[in-house]
Order: C-alpha cells, then sequence, then structure tokens
C-alpha cells in the first residue's frame, strides 16, 4: 500500500489538510451522485452503475455504492496493492454514506416533477461533481478505485489509459442501463463537456488550494 507520509511535524499538518479536503471532496461526490439519480435524467456512467445494481438487488444505494468499491478495492489489493492510498480508502469507507446524505437532502427539498427542476438540480449536482473532483486530484491523496482499475487493466492490455477508461466507462454504463440505471441528457452532458470542464475546474482549484497544501516552514 502507498501512504507516502513521514512522522515530520510539518507533513503530519499537511496530511491532516489533504485528509479533510479529502472527505469534503467525497461529500461533493456523494451529494452530486445523489442529485443526478433521484432526478432522473441519466448521470455519468460510475453512477449509473450504482444505481442500476442498487435497483436490482434493492438494497440502498449508499450501501450499494460502498459494497462495489469495496469489492473493487479487495481485487485492486491482490493483483497491485500499491494503487490502495489513504484517499482510497476514504473513498470506499465514505462515499456510500455521502450518497445517503444526498438522496435525504434531495428529498428534503421537494423538488417538482416537472422537467426543468430536476435539469437544473442535475446540473448544479454536475458541477458539484466537477468541484469534488477537483478537489481529489489537487491534493494527490491517491486514487479512487475504478481510476486504479483502469490503470491496472491498461498496464495489463499494454493499451493506453484514455482508451481503457474509455471502455471501462462505457462497459459500466451499459451494465448500468440494462440492470435499471437512467441514460438521459446528464449523462451526455457529461460525456461531451464532463472532461474539459472538469480539467478547467482542476486547474482553478489547484491554484487556490495551492497555499493551504504547501508546506510550512521550518523553523
Amino acid at each position: 500500500m502507498n501512504f507516502g507520509f513521514c512522522l515530520d511535524k510539518n507533513n503530519i499538518i499537511l496530511w491532516l489538510k489533504k485528509i479533510v479536503l479529502c472527505i469534503f471532496s467525497l461529500f461533493c461526490l456523494g451529494i452530486a451522485s445523489a442529485f443526478t439519480m433521484k432526478a432522473e435524467l441519466g448521470a455519468d456512467p460510475i453512477t449509473v452503475f450504482y444505481e442500476g445494481l442498487s435497483e436490482t438487488l434493492n438494497i440502498n444505494v449508499g450501501l450499494m455504492v460502498n459494497i462495489i468499491n469495496i469489492t473493487l478495492m479487495l481485487c485492486i489489493f491482490f493483483v497491485n496493492k500499491n494503487y490502495i492510498s489513504i484517499g482510497t480508502l476514504l473513498y470506499v469507507v465514505i462515499l456510500g454514506r455521502f450518497v445517503n446524505i444526498g438522496v435525504w437532502m434531495y428529498d428534503l427539498m421537494n423538488i417538482s416533477g416537472d422537467f426543468l427542476p430536476r435539469f437544473i438540480v442535475s446540473i448544479i449536482g454536475c458541477f458539484i461533481a466537477f468541484i469534488g473532483l477537483g478537489v481529489y486530484m489537487t491534493i494527490d491523496i491517491g486514487i479512487d478505485p475504478w481510476t486504479a482499475l483502469a490503470k491496472i487493466v491498461s498496464e495489463k492490455s499494454n493499451k493506453s489509459f484514455r482508451l481503457t477508461k474509455t471502455v471501462l466507462d462505457l462497459i459500466t454504463l451499459l451494465v448500468g442501463m440494462i440492470f435499471g440505471g437512467k441514460f438521459g441528457i446528464i449523462t451526455i452532458f457529461c460525456a461531451l463537456v464532463g472532461g474539459p470542464i472538469m480539467q478547467k475546474t482542476a486547474e482553478i482549484i489547484d491554484k487556490l488550494l495551492k497555499n493551504v497544501l504547501k508546506l510550512e516552514s521550518k523553523n
């Protein structure tokens, strides 16, 4: 496993900051997944996969998220445990809980069943996800199980990571749809503009967090 820190005061403070920011990023991702699922206008491939299995197996979606990610992490551990880090463990342990909180928040808002309110909430959910992913990438605390899986398959197949990730996303989306996950306008939105927006968001967040994440000067 790759935890990458030492018991130096400055490093401990830095990693505490990273852990707090990681939890915030996962909160954003959980809320975003819940909002897009509940609005029923489609979602990103992984969320569609979560939703489909949750519907088919009649399991609470947050619990389903945790089950899937724990299973992925265990598989990754036995293939290449170097891809497992603090960020991976946090992702696996708490993302599902935040998804359930997001479902509770959506229900609390009592969103109308009309298209426009659901579309607005879905778009808000997408941008919350972009922020969450931007923070997660910036803090460099490890990778999530899905990215680790894509990297391992890329290495084993000698194919580019981009191609591997695209194929895995398509497979995940199709399996999710087969099991009842919703494909819709938000799925298309994520596929067409999600990447460029995500990259720009990460650049902005990287600048905003530069001072927060730098090591304190040694006396």
